[in-house]
């Protein structure tokens, strides 16, 4: 069943990734055996995808892709809306040590900053926009400007060389989610807890979750910090699992359900990502249902 009120619109980058796993310990500077997977990507992307899995109603907004494609994700009944008529190349590239752990991401996003396509976008109403930051500066604040009034309006750090963009936005966003690195480079703070508060300084209003792998992961939400620590799990794969976070996290907030519950089985979601997890949605959301109840959530009020 469809959650009518709840229709998400993401907005950024949706192209093909390449996955290149190691598959023993690698040398430097010589040869080593890879295993080869590709996939479709991009932030937007990703989280449309999981969101549209969810049953809820949701629009992709990007730059062209082929047919194939469009015609695979219209069958997980997910909306896609090209910004062009031409195919502009871009892919993302991960590689995995022999654990799945990733070591480098490699971004062909060129073609993203290139095109600015704001008159191709309609105005939207009551709607919770999700922006990923791979359009450029000029196309990103455009947008949230004008969509601001009507809608709420969510951020994906993206990547610690594009958060820069949001920096004079803080007052036009609802809900943002990064990184570590991601939160130093917005804020120019040497740690978590210093670029947290910078950001409420911003914004009282801005609910805020900063990651940090498999370690501490803090917010800030209602006047009040969190922080709570991801389950242990066996890596298999940690590509998209920060998406996948995030894809959830939308969805149980926009739910209005208590936001120690929202954190904690969103951080549970990413985690059975990163395990490979196979599963389907009634099975995902009993065994993050489940999982979710072990996960202290630590809650402190903030007074400014």
């Amino acid at each position: 069943m469809t959650h009518k009120r709840n229709n998400f619109v993401c907005i950024g980058a949706f192209h093909t990734d390449y996955i290149l796993q190691l598959k023993r310990k690698h040398f430097n500077n010589r040869t080593n055996p890879i295993k080869q997977s590709n996939s479709l990507g991009g932030v937007a992307y990703n989280i449309a995808e999981k969101l549209a899995f969810l049953n809820l109603k949701t629009e992709l907004i990007s730059l062209n892709v082929g047919r194939e494609k469009i015609k695979k994700i219209s069958k997980n009944k997910l909306t896609f809306k090209p910004l062009c008529n031409k195919i502009y190349d871009r892919s993302y590239t991960s590689i995995l040590n022999s654990k799945g752990e990733m070591i480098l991401g490699m971004a062909n996003m060129d073609n993203y900053e290139k095109l600015i396509p704001i008159k191709k976008i309609k105005n939207k109403k009551n709607n919770n926009i999700i922006f990923d930051l791979n359009f450029s500066f000029n196309t990103i604040q455009a947008l949230i400007l004008k969509y601001s009034k009507n809608n709420k309006i969510c951020v994906c750090g993206t990547s610690a060389h594009k958060v820069h963009k949001i920096k004079k936005l803080f007052s036009k966003i609802d809900v943002l989610i990064l990184n570590k690195q991601e939160s130093l480079n917005l804020t120019n703070k040497k740690n978590i807890q210093n670029a947290l508060k910078f950001i409420i300084k911003k914004n009282e209003n801005l609910t805020t979750i900063i990651t940090n792998g498999k370690n501490l992961v803090n917010a800030y939400h209602n006047k009040s910090f969190y922080s709570c620590k991801p389950p242990k799990t066996n890596i298999y794969n940690e590509n998209k699992a920060g998406d996948v976070m995030s894809a959830f996290f939308y969805y149980y907030f926009f739910q209005n359900l208590d936001f120690k519950s929202v954190l904690s089985k969103s951080v549970v979601a990413g985690s059975l990502h990163v395990s490979g997890f196979n599963f389907n949605k009634k099975n995902y959301l009993k065994k993050i249902d489940r999982t979710s109840k072990s996960i202290k959530v630590i809650s402190k009020k903030y007074y400014g």
